[in-house]
């Protein structure tokens, strides 16, 4: 509302947008026992679900858990700010404050100047004093206040912009040499002694984690509505009661020469003069439409595509006189000049989708009754599957006998790991190795496994979690000495021809083809660290400079050759230093944000964020 408030493009931009509206609620407190009133209380800012609901409301913003905690978390920081300008010193004096509201517009009246009416009807309709208004005021102020202070001081030189377009954009001359561990397998020597040591240093290494063998029944909404019967009088209703809400549509396409309402006749005459040319042209050759729509049309959003408004049902939506007309027209044929309140149309129905028949909606109609009984029964299948694996706790023949389900057992033993590997929800795999299941082998609660499907798993042998002995795992051992020891052998071989090639040797290398890698190429084929080393290496009088690769599978040398800056590294100076100069500031608010969390007090209230979760 206030003009003289500042919209920012940073974290902050977001938090003021939505918080911004008119105050209200904010800091509301009732008559209530202590604590009753807020969720959580910032100082003395105190955020209650009064306080989420006006945010969202204002900001527009669907309803929803996700929305509600995205407001509550921006009121959270907006109140840490107010609390943190005010530690801080920042304020306003009153007459600014005043000032501010005596020459918003928003108060202004016919004349310009600022009507006291219109100024109480505001707080009248806000639920707010004067002096709570211009306490308001003065916290949004020191907030901005406190807010550009984080930003002013993101200084970029152009030195620096032109560091980073240079590493970021660079094209290199480059070849490489590898050096793959396998390489070097035949000069790892395995005797029992250094594998016996290798063992006894990474048992952990050789730990046979805890496992089940577990057996199941799973009941499923989908098998559930294979087995349900629509009678053909059910199927016949749904139809009647589907065909009536369905209205007939046309694919419509329209050339619009527009014309404001209340246009001068000799303007209107002249829009009307040119549609009639162009409606000369279709009636010569009506497969020019598309054409002559992109070229003439003035309705942007159908021009492009010739014009063409997609399929609109006959439901009063359109301009009537339009409406009346689309609906009259035969497939295929061309309108003569209809007028509407937007202007002249020249209309063309492309094609007519009546109302379909029941046989081609017989199938569609056929699944949905049967998901629909489907979904009843699944309810109450998963209710007596629950009573049923509560009273036969110890055994699921009963359950599936009763359920009619079939007993899946598969043979493999069950890790969280590889349970975990093979996508098994989190909550089933906690249900598995829980007390209950895994020790005292009773069958489980029904657990949603997704896509409306639920189990009922028991447990029917442990294996305790053991490590492997030496000899037990004797073979793994030599698999991961010997990777282990030919990995630190690559790595010094691949040192070691650094250390030459800096000394200018870098001769007796496996050296690739000279190629060109472009830094995106790099970003996107080697990890962060290797890619920072990489844009480190820069060629000093035409000698080439090296670079260790050492976080990718095998090491590799990079001899750079040579580096080739973008051309108009000049013009993109001023946007990459905007960019550089909001990230650093929109690192330093958060860095503020989370330093005003130390410091200000935060007490908890009594309302919970998601009532409805409880």
């Amino acid at each position: 509302m206030f003009v003289t408030i500042e919209k920012y493009k940073t974290p902050a931009q977001i938090l003021l947008g939505l918080i911004a509206i008119t105050f209200v609620g904010f800091g509301v407190s009732t008559v209530a026992a202590p604590g009753s009133d807020y969720i959580v209380e910032v100082g003395n800012q105190k955020i209650s679900n009064y306080d989420v609901d006006a945010a969202l409301q204002g900001a527009q913003a669907a309803e929803g858990q996700d929305a509600r905690n995205s407001a509550f978390q921006a009121l959270l920081q907006r109140a840490l700010l107010v609390e943190g300008a005010k530690k801080m010193g920042f304020a306003v004096s009153q007459e600014q404050l005043k000032q501010v509201i005596v020459d918003d517009p928003t108060f202004h009246g016919q004349d310009g100047k600022f009507s006291q009416a219109l100024f109480n009807q505001y707080l009248s309709q806000s639920n707010l004093t004067e002096d709570q208004l211009i306490d308001n005021i003065s916290s949004e102020f020191a907030v901005q206040n406190l807010v550009n202070l984080m930003g002013s001081g993101a200084l970029i030189s152009d030195v620096q912009a032109k560091q980073l377009l240079e590493a970021t954009q660079a094209e290199r001359t480059i070849r490489t040499v590898s050096f793959p561990p396998q390489q070097f397998f035949s000069q790892v020597k395995t005797d029992d002694a250094a594998l016996k040591k290798y063992y006894d240093a990474n048992k952990q290494n050789y730990v046979i984690p805890q496992a089940a063998k577990i057996e199941f029944v799973a009941l499923s909404l989908q098998d559930m509505a294979e087995k349900q019967t629509v009678s053909e009088e059910e199927l016949q209703k749904a139809y009647e009661q589907a065909i009536a809400a369905i209205k007939p549509a046309r694919e419509i396409a329209h050339i619009l020469f527009s014309v404001q309402q209340g246009a001068p006749e000799d303007v209107r005459a002249s829009v009307k003069a040119e549609a009639e040319k162009v409606l000369a042209q279709l009636k010569a050759d009506p497969n020019k439409f598309a054409d002559l729509a992109k070229q003439y049309s003035d309705d942007e959003g159908s021009a492009s595509n010739g014009g063409n408004l997609g399929y609109l049902p006959q439901d009063g939506g359109l301009l009537k006189a339009f409406e009346d007309r689309a609906f009259e027209l035969p497939k295929g044929q061309i309108s003569e000049l209809v007028q509407t309140e937007a202007g002249y149309h020249i209309i063309k129905i492309l094609n007519i989708r009546e109302k379909p028949t029941f046989e081609e909606m017989r199938a569609q109609l056929e699944n949905e009754l049967k998901q629909k009984k489907a979904t009843a029964a699944f309810k109450a299948a998963k209710e007596q599957l629950a009573d049923e694996a509560f009273n036969h706790p110890d055994s699921l023949n009963d359950v599936a006998k009763t359920m009619g389900l079939k007993i899946e057992a598969p043979e493999d033993w069950l890790t969280k790991e590889n349970g975990k590997a093979a996508g098994m929800p989190d909550n089933l795999i906690d249900v598995i190795f829980s007390d209950d299941v895994l020790k005292q082998k009773h069958n489980s609660e029904p657990v949603d496994v997704g896509e409306n499907v639920v189990w009922v798993v028991r447990v029917k042998d442990v294996r305790e979690q053991s490590t492997q002995t030496f000899e037990q795992a004797k073979d793994f051992v030599k698999t991961d000495y010997v990777n282990s020891e030919a990995t630190k052998l690559a790595e010094k071989k691949a040192q070691e021809a650094l250390a030459n090639a800096q000394k200018g040797k870098p001769e007796g290398l496996n050296w690739s083809a000279v190629t060109q890698m472009t830094a995106e190429t790099a970003r996107q084929s080697m990890p962060p660290e290797d890619y920072t080393r990489l844009a480190k290496a820069r060629p000093a009088k035409d000698k080439p400079a090296y670079v260790l690769l050492s976080n990718l599978p095998a090491p590799v040398l990079v001899e750079v050759q040579s580096v080739k800056v973008p051309e108009d590294i000049s013009q993109q100076l001023p946007a990459i230093k905007q960019a550089m100069g909001e990230a650093q500031g929109n690192s330093s608010y958060n860095a503020l944000l989370s330093y005003l969390g130390t410091i200000i007090k935060q007490k908890q209230g009594a309302q919970q964020l998601n009532p409805t979760d409880i």
